[in-house]
């Protein structure tokens, strides 16, 4: 996810910003765009990312991390 992160084409967006996505949809997401695959699956990438991170056992360090991007 590239999107609100902070990361341009060919950087790539700090860890914290990772959600699971299996190939297929992985492969479909690139294809089609972070935009237009949200709103086909009716879902927030940012907002899930948000969510993994906030229960991750190393949330203090990715909260860290995000206040310094």
């Amino acid at each position: 996810m590239r999107i609100g992160t902070g990361a341009g084409m060919g950087q790539k967006p700090h860890d914290y910003w990772t959600i699971s996505l299996c190939h297929e949809c992985h492969s479909t997401q690139h294809r089609l765009g972070e935009t237009t695959f949200e709103r086909m699956h009716s879902i927030n990438m940012k907002a899930l990312a948000e969510e993994f991170a906030k229960a991750s056992p190393r949330r203090v360090e990715i909260m860290e991390a995000k206040r310094h991007v």
